[in-house]
């Protein structure tokens, strides 16, 4: 197929090249805003009001902490104990509700916390990864708080945060000195910079959404410091103000993750067998072919923020090979380290499910010309499959996410390393037919591993009907469930309802796709049966998660 030629007008640019209303829908629905971040909040709330700087410039975003607080005393989300997540959710709560203390009621709230925090730092250690910037994060935060609040913290146990703090500057090499011409990975976790260093920047590291990096909690530090020094920053309060009033108080943890969004959407649509040539895809892929060409080549999260990552660029090569384009690999070889791929370069620690992405990406590239790095990133994902959790993944906090897309990734290579994907998907099977890490049955891990073990079938690698048969039940039976859970791993945790819906959508209909081989009768559900619809959330009538 030849290459799509490049789309000028302004409809076209943003994906609307049709007048059909349910496809503009569907398209408008893919913005990349995420769901409510405690943490990002808690910096929103930290923000001074120009002019009048005893008062905060959004109470409603301290409003919103006071009404999240958790049963146990901390903030984060209420589904899932993720200890790190917490840590920094609770200790930034923390500081906004002590900076201002603008209700009778904040010291009971901060003595609970901080009861949480202790309860957290003795968790940290059992769990395989960290959020974004973890390292960074912790230490320069509980630094802000005066000695004798400090003392009242658990710092025995976050000494562990401040080596590898160390460590990551040392590996970062602009050694966390910002140039406006070349952004950073670790600009969205600029908040670690003192004020004073804030105070410094300017408006030209600003992108043209008002925001540093796309990131919240970073644009909102910078306001900080800039009005506590005297100065301003319209732009970065338009963005903040827009996302306090789309949230009710509260902001995502970044504005906007369009392109991430548009590439997940995208994958689950692809592996539920959808065509790459049906119109409103033709267009998301134009879109993402865009993205990939704006800057240097490659992908980010966001067409705001130009710094590529290895997850984004190896699934939207996937893509884009899919939809008919021509594109040069290298980006992904870009980011090669001896044995496996980075997510970003500079990385501390590698990603299970980037380089399961990145080696179906090897395999898709005509005539196999890297097959050599293909075995050894099969190797790499064999070793890091050795852990008490084979499939611990920092991007995603359910390792049903990671077993389940690496079927597509080692079937017909290394076909024992699928069926050991296959085993842990099949023993982690809850008695009602469906899947949870955490205890309760979520209808996304649900769909991971239905749309997973259904392409296992389909190559061969797995007959228990049962199993199918048990999920098929489940996933008719919930279909209505609202999304509740927020599973993937920002700098706490969060969600993108698209993605989630899309990966719904697929396990429907791979479903549907083998009803007849596994001889149970199935059909799409009426309000699934079009995912344009369905992943814009138009005809979605949720109701609860399951229990």
């Amino acid at each position: 197929m030849t290459e799509r030629n490049h789309l000028s007008s302004p409809d076209q640019r943003l994906g609307l090249t049709t007048s059909d209303a349910y496809t503009a829908n569907w398209q408008h629905s893919l913005n990349g805003y995420l769901s409510p971040d405690i943490y990002s909040t808690a910096w929103a709330a930290l923000v001074p009001k120009v002019g009048h700087l005893d008062v905060p410039a959004w109470p409603e975003a301290l409003d919103y902490l006071r009404k999240t607080q958790l049963v146990d005393g901390g903030w984060g989300e209420p589904h899932i104990l993720y200890a790190h997540e917490r840590t920094l959710a609770t200790l930034a709560a923390i500081y906004a509700l002590h900076t201002w203390q603008t209700d009778a009621k904040d010291d009971i709230r901060i003595q609970r916390a901080i009861k949480a925090l202790h309860h957290y730092a003795d968790l940290l250690p059992g769990e395989p990864d960290e959020p974004i910037g973890f390292e960074l994060l912790l230490p320069s935060l509980w630094r802000q708080f005066d000695p004798q609040m400090q003392a009242d913290f658990p710092l025995k146990q976050w000494e562990r945060a401040d080596r590898l703090y160390e460590q990551k500057v040392s590996l970062t090499t602009s050694k966390l000195l910002p140039d406006p011409a070349r952004p950073r990975t670790w600009w969205f976790s600029m908040e670690t910079l003192s004020q004073a260093e804030l105070t410094m920047l300017d408006n030209r590291f600003l992108s043209t959404n008002g925001s540093i990096a796309s990131g919240t909690a970073p644009t909102a530090a910078y306001l900080r410091a800039k009005r506590l020094s005297g100065h301003d920053s319209p732009w970065a309060e338009a963005f903040l103000s827009d996302l306090i009033k789309r949230g009710s108080g509260s902001v995502p943890c970044g504005d906007p993750f369009e392109v991430f969004e548009r590439i997940w959407v995208l994958d689950s649509l692809r592996r539920a067998g959808e065509s790459p040539h049906n119109l409103s895809i033709v267009q998301v892929l134009d879109s993402l072919h865009r993205s990939w060409h704006l800057n240097d080549p490659g992908l980010s999260f966001s067409d705001l923020f130009p710094v590529n990552d290895g997850d984004d660029i190896a699934v939207g090569l996937i893509l884009l090979q899919w939809g008919g384009y021509r594109i040069d690999i290298q980006p992904l070889l870009d980011l090669w380290d001896s044995d496996h791929f980075c997510s970003y370069s500079n990385e501390r620690g590698g990603s299970v499910s980037v380089n399961m992405h990145a080696l179906v990406a090897l395999r898709n590239q005509p005539g196999f010309p890297h097959r050599k790095k293909a075995m050894l990133v099969t190797q790499w994902l064999v070793d890091h499959m050795q852990s008490d959790i084979p499939f611990a993944d920092k991007w995603h906090i359910s390792p049903l996410y990671s077993a389940s897309h690496a079927i597509e990734a080692f079937a017909g290579l290394d076909n024992i390393a699928a069926q050991r994907c296959i085993s842990f998907l099949t023993h982690h099977q809850h008695d009602n037919g469906g899947w949870g890490w955490f205890g309760s049955t979520t209808m996304e891990e649900t769909a991971l591993c239905v749309t997973g073990l259904a392409h296992a079938f389909l190559y061969g690698l797995f007959d228990n009907t049962g199993v199918l048969a048990r999920a098929a039940q489940f996933m008719r039976k919930r279909a209505d469930n609202e999304i509740a859970h927020s599973l993937w791993i920002g700098k706490g945790l969060y969600r993108s309802d698209p993605i989630v819906r899309a990966s719904i959508y697929a396990a429907h209909k791979m479903l549907a796709h083998i009803s007849s081989e596994i001889q149970i009768p199935y059909w799409m559900p009426a309000h699934i049966a079009t995912f344009e619809e369905y992943i814009s959330g138009c005809a979605n009538t949720e109701k609860s998660e399951v229990a």
